[in-house]
């Protein structure tokens, strides 16, 4: 089963914050203030959801170790990486 909308933008954050920070993974709180989401709830719910489609693998009680199992690919522009792709365009 593909990944829903939200779970894609999830994991293409989180693999360019691996690459940007040598591995390291971002916290929940970070995930939800840069994917816009009012809770750390939330981005729970998506990581269950990747690792329930076998994208992601979460170590019970250390929220900082997202390991992910198949990387997304990372659309480019101008040759550089984008690493978050909003969902839609902020209106003018």
């Amino acid at each position: 089963m593909a990944p829903t909308v939200r779970q894609l933008a999830l994991l293409r954050y989180v693999h360019g914050y691996h690459l940007a920070h040598g591995g390291v993974s971002p916290s929940y709180q970070r995930c939800a203030a840069d994917l816009g989401l009012a809770s750390k709830s939330g981005i729970h719910r998506l990581l269950h959801g990747l690792q329930m489609r076998g994208l992601v693998c979460l170590r019970p009680g250390h929220p900082c170790s997202i390991e992910i199992l198949q990387p997304p690919s990372i659309p480019t522009f101008a040759g550089a990486p984008l690493y978050a792709v909003p969902l839609r365009m902020p209106e003018a």
